[in-house]
């Protein structure tokens, strides 16, 4: 088997596990977990938030590599639902910082629990050594496509 037609195994497998992975199925279905009502664009704005936070959401922004107005708009709805507040930065008047609550922290940490689930329940009949295969690669292949060096 030639290079390009691995390289295009690699693409369909990819393409595949992200469609199933972003699928409105596991997205209820890790929310059915975790107790976590959250549409996709929110859970990974929460997760952010707690990573990052507190936070300026042009950092914000530029770290999700989405439009800050698209940012903005899930950072309300998260405010609204006492997930993340929002407070004014005491070095930059002008600028609002973005914090997740204890509400939003224990419900990224159960939305996160609830995904480690559903990967070690797919990934349970691998062997030890074949999930650190896996994971040396991944990490590795997350790299090279952030065009990062490791």
């Amino acid at each position: 088997m030639s290079r390009a037609d691995d390289l295009a195994k690699v693409d369909v497998a990819l393409t595949r596990i992200a469609r199933i992975a972003n699928s409105r199925r596991a997205a209820r279905e890790r929310s059915r977990l975790s107790g976590v009502d959250l549409l996709p664009t929110a859970v990974w704005t929460l997760a952010a938030v707690y990573r990052l936070g507190p936070v300026r959401l042009t950092d914000l922004a530029n770290d999700m590599e989405l439009e800050p107005s698209r940012i903005s708009k899930e950072v309300n709805r998260l405010a609204e639902a006492g997930l993340v507040e929002q407070e004014t930065d005491p070095s930059d008047r002008r600028a609002v910082l973005i914090t997740a609550t204890d509400k939003g922290a224990e419900s990224w940490r159960r939305y996160r629990k609830a995904v480690d689930q559903q990967l070690a329940r797919t990934l349970d009949s691998w062997t030890d050594r074949d999930i650190t295969k896996l994971a040396a690669l991944l990490v590795r292949l997350s790299a090279a496509v952030a065009g990062e060096a490791l």
